[in-house]
């Protein structure tokens, strides 16, 4: 009986040495090793983002963080309460037992990676933690790198913003290099440019004491170091971003785009309200309080309002009509309609009013009827045109579709029609009549983004191309070295004669001159065109304030859209927004040059050169632009029937 005790005693004895010195004989080697030797992952810098000037909108600020290392960590309950007598400077616990217990129990799932339990943490805390690492095995201190964003929420949704992979992602994510805790790209350009910034991590090998302390590097391993990440150089003006914020009223909601038509660099992207990506990249505590504010605020922040916000886009959408108009023949410059504007026009039983009431606005022309926004004359040509002619031009013109901006949650928009009206509303059983076609004509059956609204009426200055709107503009390694440059892309060429362009830039700059209502708009030496629009709201009795403007109107260097939700009249609340940024761009600045001239120092514009200032206006101007001002506020009187298929982004 003795002898069989010890034989199985023998038997369990062999299969355990043989399981350890052959079958795990690589594991048992590698902890050996890791008692004394840690390898280290060093994660490269993360390249800047910078705009048109050199400017920085992100960069990055060292930091400290506290991190476990579970298989290093003995007597648990001990540590824990060691990590739990830290104070700060005012005396509050750094730690609570609950959540180091959680955190502990969570990093026990990798035991070989190191798992922060506590982020950006002051020097004061790190040299307690330092001094007392006998009592801490298994706790270890990291430096690295944090995120900040220098202008705050300016230009929070171009940018974007850094953070923490999802569990739910990471198992995919590591084997592109990326480790656990590690952060990237969640939103703007930190996003689409994520594998372009990141760089590629280094090793190097530490040798440790037994309570897991760095003791230098291991000599005789050789280190590999990280590949930096390279900066980029964006189309962005961050000051002419910042003249955007400041003209836009703060309370409400909206965006500004602004765009070179000649080139589809994005100067301006702004949406409002903002968030201040630097809370993402503070600890876990003061983010995750700052996120749930964000995520519960029902003016819904994160939304990209320029690229993502989608508007019916009102009157803006007659210069499309007419532009339409003129080139198939329709009309021309001086052509009348057969009814004129009394205040309304009847059609079979339906009647259509226009924003001004009796007398109307009597008999116009194209020039006459887009000066004054007058509905009832684009009412009648848009029968003549009917929806598939009108659209035709309005994809020429690059409405409707995703512009292909480098930037992620960009929204096509909806062009209405009877084939796209008749799917949409099939299960309400809702079909396309004749009569729709008129609120298509005035912009109020589709809806479309900012940023198409752009590089709308830019198309119309320019007269030949509309390019792909981007903001990148070069890639350049930490020596300053380009790497590679982001050229314009021509996304439409324009096929519309030159009597159509001409006809319609004059009609634009009717809108801004005296007695029209973008005259909000003007700048001095500048010939502005624009177009107002108030667009119909369905979730608001109040209308969506819009503007459009390109200058100079014959040979454009920019194209500025605004959107205003819940605003009024786009004369009187989105023209001023865009007559600051267009004043900033062309004025002369305190060094003697307009933000023009530092993108274009050897051009010269065809007109006269800008005055800083406005001179006074004239009893006569005074009071035309009183009464466009009065016309602007009626502008958005109803003229459907039915909701539009999509409202602004409310």
């Amino acid at each position: 009986m003795v002898a069989v005790v010890c034989c199985v005693a023998m038997t369990v004895l062999l299969v355990n040495l043989y399981r350890l010195q052959v079958i795990e004989a690589e594991e048992s080697i590698r902890v050996s090793n890791e008692n004394s030797m840690r390898e280290q992952v060093v994660l490269p810098p993360r390249g800047r983002i910078l705009d048109r000037n050199g400017n920085e909108l992100a960069r990055n600020r060292p930091a400290y963080s506290i991190c476990v290392l579970p298989y290093s960590l003995r007597n648990r309950d001990a540590v824990i309460s060691s990590l739990c007598k830290i104070r700060d400077v005012e005396g509050n616990a750094v730690f609570d037992s609950v959540t180091l217990v959680q955190q502990i129990r969570k990093a026990n799932t990798r035991k070989f990676e190191l798992t922060r339990i506590k982020e950006d943490v002051p020097i004061d805390i790190v040299s307690i933690v330092e001094e007392h690492y006998m009592e801490l095995p298994g706790i270890v201190v990291e430096t690295e790198s944090r995120r900040e964003y220098p202008y705050g929420p300016s230009a929070f949704h171009a940018v974007g913003y850094m953070g923490e992979i999802p569990e739910n992602e990471f198992d995919t994510l590591r084997n592109q290099d990326y480790y656990w805790g590690d952060l990237m790209g969640r939103a703007g350009l930190e996003r689409t440019y994520e594998s372009v910034m990141r760089g590629k991590c280094g090793r190097e090998y530490l040798e440790v004491n037994a309570y897991g302390k760095s003791l230098g590097t291991v000599s005789n391993i050789k280190k590999i170091d990280p590949t930096y990440g390279y900066d980029l150089y964006t189309t962005l003006d961050i000051n002419l971003q910042l003249a955007a914020q400041k003209a836009f009223p703060d309370s409400l909601k909206g965006a500004v785009v602004a765009v070179d038509p000649r080139n589809g660099d994005v100067l301006v992207l702004f949406s409002n309200p903002s968030v201040d990506p630097n809370i993402f990249s503070s600890s876990s505590s003061v983010r995750s309080k700052t996120w749930a504010a964000v995520a519960a605020d029902r003016n819904l922040p994160l939304n990209n309002r320029a690229i993502a916000g989608v508007y019916p886009p009102g009157s803006t959408f007659k210069v499309l009509t007419g532009i339409t108009g003129l080139d198939a023949g329709i009309i021309s410059k001086d052509s009348r309609m057969p009814s004129t504007c009394g205040g309304s026009f009847r059609f079979g039983n339906r009647i259509a009013k226009c924003h001004k009431p009796p007398p109307g606005h009597g008999s116009t022309n194209i020039i006459s009827a887009v000066q004054y926004s007058c509905n009832v004359y684009f009412y009648q040509l848009g029968l003549k045109l009917g929806d598939t002619r009108i659209n035709k031009y309005a994809n020429m013109f690059s409405l409707g579709s995703v512009t292909g901006i480098d930037l992620p949650g960009e929204k096509a928009g909806y062009l209405s029609g009877e084939k796209a009206y008749n799917e949409r509303f099939a299960a309400r059983k809702w079909r396309w009549t004749q009569g729709l076609v008129m609120d298509l004509a005035i912009g109020q059956q589709q809806v479309l983004t900012p940023l198409q609204l752009a590089l709308m009426v830019g198309g119309m200055g320019n007269g030949k191309l509309i390019y792909t709107p981007r903001l990148l503009s070069e890639e350049r390694n930490k020596d300053g070295i380009l790497v590679y440059q982001n050229l314009p892309v021509v996304r439409n060429k324009i096929a519309v004669g030159q009597y159509a362009l001409d006809v319609i830039r004059e009609a634009l700059a009717a809108v801004v001159r005296p007695g029209g209502t973008g005259w909000r708009a003007g700048v001095q030496g500048i010939p502005v065109g624009g177009k107002t629009g108030s667009a119909q709201n369905p979730h608001s009795d109040i209308s969506h304030a819009m503007f459009i403007a390109v200058a100079p109107v014959d040979d454009p260097v920019i194209a500025v859209a605004v959107a205003i939700e819940n605003a009024g009249g786009g004369g009187a609340v989105a023209a001023p927004v865009a007559g600051a940024l267009l004043n900033y761009f062309f004025s002369e600045t305190e060094e003697g040059k307009s933000v023009y001239k530092k993108y274009n120092p050897d051009s010269e514009l065809k007109t006269k050169r800008p005055l800083t200032q406005r001179p006074a206006l004239s009893a006569a101007e005074s009071a035309a632009n009183a009464a466009a001002d009065a016309a602007d506020r009626s502008e958005s009187a109803p003229a459907i029937r039915r909701p539009t298929p999509e409202g602004g982004n409310d």
